[in-house]
């Protein structure tokens, strides 16, 4: 029994005889005849009963395409959907939370407007929860900032954007006057920082730790618009991407802070497994992020 033996018994069962299941599929009378034969033999029973030189499909036959049809139709719609079903499959797309807020938002616009039939699903969250995703192959790609841990992970730097210390305005390290500040001097500060495995702490930590220095924050937040809310009412000094603070900046809300031995920037990467099937919207999406 195979599938050819399915559309000619469902075929003869519409027709209602061996003549003009022949006449439709474009097949002689002796060819559909030894079919039915054939898948009457693999199923063990009679499918149909001989009247007059005609065949009538029996109960056992009605039953057997009951199953059938169904699975004729399943095996269509296999067939109708294998051209475009790299479209359909859903791209996951992983996210750090700086590049979620600043960049991804436009590629993806930018994709689906190219590539109207594809589904993305987007997960953001911190570096190193991104790269583990990727890893377990519960994502295809990921936008991360900063080093990427993983050597099945594939990484290609796409963009950087530097570090901003900032305070409010009426802080005294935000006056005119003042010298640039130590980074002795700033830890000793009430300190608002991302929480610790995301990137941007990272970065600031081991820029401390260069000089035999730690930082003990006062806030520890996963949202970097939380830290710039902090500092703008003078809880403490925050860190966060300059891209992030420039709007404030440029505002006079809060100040960027002039720190010694402080020019600290995180490098943004595309990632994924070495040995993920890169499909047609798999590339489109890396080339849009690298060249667009």
């Amino acid at each position: 029994m195979n599938l050819r033996h399915l559309t000619i018994f469902k075929t003869v069962c519409e027709e209602g005889s061996i003549t003009g299941a022949a006449k439709t599929l474009s097949m002689t009378q002796p060819a559909i005849s030894h079919a039915i034969n054939e898948l009457e033999e693999s199923v063990g029973a009679s499918l149909f009963d001989r009247v007059s030189r005609k065949i009538v499909i029996n109960e056992n036959g009605k039953f057997y395409l009951s199953k059938v049809i169904p699975l004729l139709e399943l095996y269509h719609d296999l067939e109708t959907c294998s051209g475009s079903l790299n479209r359909q499959t859903p791209l996951r797309i992983g996210s750090c939370v700086t590049l979620a807020s600043f960049l991804l938002p436009g590629v993806i616009s930018r994709f689906m407007k190219s590539n109207p039939e594809s589904v993305v699903k987007v997960t953001v969250n911190n570096s190193k929860e991104i790269a583990q995703l990727l890893l377990k192959n519960e994502l295809d790609i990921g936008l991360i900032e900063g080093v990427v841990l993983g050597e099945q992970l594939e990484k290609i730097p796409f963009s950087s954007y530097p570090l901003a210390v900032i305070c409010a305005p009426d802080h005294p390290f935000a006056r005119p006057a003042s010298q640039p500040v130590s980074l002795e001097r700033l830890v000793e500060e009430p300190l608002i920082l991302r929480e610790e495995g995301c990137t941007i702490r990272d970065t600031f930590d081991c820029a401390l730790t260069l000089h035999n220095l730690t930082a003990v924050p006062l806030w520890s937040s996963t949202n970097s618009d939380v830290i710039v809310q902090a500092a703008r009412e003078n809880l403490g000094v925050g860190v966060v991407p300059r891209i992030f603070a420039d709007p404030y900046i440029q505002r006079g809300e809060i100040v960027e802070i002039d720190v010694k031995e402080f020019d600290v920037s995180c490098m943004n990467h595309v990632v994924f497994n070495k040995d993920k099937f890169q499909s047609e919207s798999f590339q489109a999406f890396i080339n849009l992020v690298l060249f667009d």
